[in-house]
């Protein structure tokens, strides 16, 4: 079967967070590959890639998963439940991740990240804007291949943290379900006008869609 595949302004438009599922559907091991082997080329800050994943498909986590949510039951009928977390001492581990650059290269970025991170909330911080770059490339990537997502902070991290055994100083980001969507959205709820939401070169100064404030809103 040959799949027609989005572009990515398709993509983007089209994605919407859905919360109904078929649970009867299972997601093909080499689709599951495939989104985090796209997942996995978000941008980091200094190619720290602080992401982690947890792939979870059983059954069973699945519904411990559910339960620390709230009992949100599209975490128990999505395909893939993705657990999406950071890992703040990444920092520390950079000439990992730099292992195939030129040793000059190297030799200078490494101790220069190091001495950047030292500040522990800076790194939580960095952490969470590298998981949450990665998680929108997930989610788009996933609505290229024809799946439905929706991302969740609603849990209790503490729960989620010992089903999934999380490691000790990593930090929970967010949750997103994938999986053959079964439901429509709701309509948007209202979106802020652009003439709202950019400004040239300063915030406070002129939009750069003033053009519109005067149109009625939609």
């Amino acid at each position: 079967m040959v799949r027609a595949f989005m572009t990515v302004t398709e993509a983007i438009r089209s994605r919407r967070a859905i919360k109904g599922y078929d649970r009867d559907f299972v997601m093909p091991e080499a689709d599951l590959r495939r989104l985090f082997e796209l997942t996995a080329l978000s941008p980091s800050s200094f190619n720290l890639q602080h992401w982690r994943f947890a792939a979870v498909t059983d059954p069973a986590v699945k519904e411990a998963l559910c339960e620390a949510a709230w009992n949100q039951r599209h975490i128990r009928d999505a395909s893939l439940v993705v657990v999406v977390a950071g890992d703040p001492s990444a920092p520390d581990r950079a000439a990992d991740y730099w292992h195939a650059a030129p040793a000059d290269v190297r030799d200078k970025l490494v101790p220069m990240i190091q001495a950047f991170y030292q500040d522990a909330g800076f790194r939580r911080d960095e952490a969470i804007r590298s998981g949450a770059l990665a998680s929108m490339t997930l989610m788009l990537a996933a609505q290229e291949m024809g799946y439905a997502t929706c991302p969740m902070i609603g849990f209790d991290h503490a729960r989620l943290a010992e089903i999934v055994a999380l490691p000790e100083g990593w930090v929970p980001i967010m949750l997103i379900t994938v999986g053959r969507g079964n439901r429509p959205p709701h309509p948007r709820s209202g979106q802020m006008r652009l003439h709202e939401l950019v400004f040239r070169d300063r915030f406070g100064g002129p939009s750069l869609f003033a053009a519109e404030a005067a149109e009625p809103r939609p």
